[in-house]
């Protein structure tokens, strides 16, 4: 039976309410999610109150995402606040009115708690090992140190895109002095941060709105073929060229850039400052966007409930399983067509040279390669590819995605195509690609029936290739169908190949 949990986190530029379904430790899925620009850290002075209008919009907001749960069935609500409430003197005051209002109890987060619950977001969506997460929201900016894909430390400063707009922008287009001003305020900022700093095997790692905005924008402009900020790394001397140009623009002419929407307009220069402080502070030449944070980690917390830390030991491999699962797959069929493809390329190495990385790539592509039937069985292979390319598979690069889709989107028939995305391949992987299909196609059509009837292949490579199989029944059908589509292998391999 599915659950479903409704996560709000209420932010200090905007709130958001994420809905999941999910059976605890087997699968999850993004039911539906919800945005609203409330701009609570707006006209903060001094005495750190925050303002009536800013409250009220904030309440709204809350009342809102109550009355979405209601209606869609969520009992179970997470809702919590970070810098803005957090540091707020009328803190009391905001929190009993939307309590009052909306019948929420908000959870103030700490910033060490913000920090960490971004941290579980991140490291449950991303292949890291030792990184620094950048987190620019609003009103704050975290930085957290990861060893070990542990937690280990967090940084946190009470500047962000909206609060540095706000105390320090005051022309448009920004003025040399106001920019300068900016600047200046926000490497003093981070002066007693000494601990940032780029080493071997470490990378940097952004999460929240701003840098996901960011990234967008670059993506767009750069017509970046994968549409997906998940996983795209922003160079540094990129977002130098992004800060250039922002500098120049107005507010209304900085509405119309591709990937800007006009709710961040006005502080995304602020945002992107700190950004590009922190980079140049650290000596990063680029920065991996998680489009996971806080939200998703406190999921997390809840999805995988008595893991300590609630992480996945496997990111790729729980991945690839939750999107089987979602798509009702059959693992017998699945198993026996991954065996029989891994078997394949063992016995072929001294053809195609390739090492482990493709070896896992090919396990993927096999758990995955039939996913398309959900929507339908013709074109189920393009089905199945559209799914790979437009879910959320974590812990994979943009290459291997596309190289997954692709493996899953020719598993079946036809000649391998690449062109949409050679702008993320290498040269070479559309040989790589078609050779590891050749396998993966080969393996379906010996498991044409899914009655697991081939229990063992062996491989005698000479001028041609031979496959040996050992049967636990009749295999008639098993064998015609692989060596009537063996045209496929020999383009991918230069050789014959029989089945008998």
């Amino acid at each position: 039976m599915e659950e479903r949990i409704g996560v709000i986190d209420l932010g200090s530029n905007t709130t958001r309410l994420i809905v999941m379904g999910y059976r605890p430790h087997h699968s999850f899925r993004l039911l539906d999610e919800v945005r609203e620009r409330v701009r609570l850290a707006e006209g903060i002075g001094e005495d750190k109150a925050l303002q009536p209008a800013p409250m009220q919009r904030g309440i709204e907001a809350m009342k809102l995402f109550r009355s979405f749960c209601d209606a869609t069935g969520v009992k179970h609500i997470v809702p919590v606040a970070t810098s803005a409430v957090r540091e707020a003197s009328n803190q009391s005051e905001f929190l009993l009115q939307v309590k009052k209002e909306a019948g929420l109890e908000m959870r103030v987060l700490s910033a060490e708690e913000e920090a960490y619950y971004g941290y579980l977001g991140t490291a449950n969506g991303l292949t890291l090992s030792d990184a620094f997460l950048i987190d620019i929201g609003g009103g704050s900016t975290q930085v957290t140190m990861i060893r070990g894909r542990g937690f280990v430390r967090a940084f946190s400063q009470p500047i962000g895109a909206l609060r540095a707009t706000d105390r320090y922008v005051h022309s448009d287009p920004i003025s040399k002095k106001d920019f300068k001003v900016l600047e200046q305020a926000v490497a003093e900022t981070f002066t007693d941060l000494d601990w940032l700093g780029s080493n071997n095997g470490t990378i940097m790692v952004g999460i929240g709105g701003t840098i996901r905005t960011l990234a967008e924008m670059d993506r767009k402009a750069h017509n970046y073929p994968f549409e997906r900020v998940h996983g795209y790394i922003l160079r540094r001397e990129r977002l130098e060229l992004i800060v250039e140009q922002l500098r120049g623009l107005t507010l209304r002419e900085r509405e119309h850039l591709p990937g800007l929407g006009r709710d961040r307009a006005d502080i995304i220069l602020s945002g992107a400052v700190i950004l590009l402080q922190l980079m140049r502070q650290s000596n990063f030449e680029s920065i991996t966007v998680s489009g996971q944070g806080i939200r998703e980690g406190l999921f997390y917390e809840h999805f995988l409930e008595g893991e300590t830390p609630p992480l996945f030991p496997e990111i790729r491999k729980f991945s690839t399983q939750n999107l089987a699962r979602l798509y009702d797959y059959e693992p017998i069929h699945v198993a026996k067509v991954r065996d029989l493809s891994l078997s394949l390329f063992d016995q072929l190495r001294e053809l195609h040279g390739y090492g482990e990385w493709e070896r896992e790539l090919l396990t993927h592509a096999a758990i995955l390669h039939d996913i398309g039937v959900a929507v339908g069985y013709y074109d189920h292979h393009k089905h199945g590819a559209y799914l790979v390319l437009n879910s959320s598979l974590h812990g994979f690069t943009h290459r291997e995605i596309i190289i997954l889709a692709t493996l899953v989107r020719y598993h079946r028939k036809g000649d391998v195509k690449i062109d949409e995305y050679q702008d993320v391949l290498v040269s070479d992987d559309e040989e790589r690609i078609a050779r590891l299909a050749a396998l993966l196609r080969l393996a379906e059509h010996l498991e044409r029936r899914k009655s697991q009837v081939i229990q063992r292949l062996d491989v005698e490579i000479g001028d041609s290739v031979r496959v040996l199989t050992q049967r636990s029944e009749d295999a008639t059908v098993e064998i015609w169908d692989a060596n009537r589509r063996a045209g496929f292998f020999k383009k991918a391999y230069g050789k014959d190949i029989e089945v008998v």
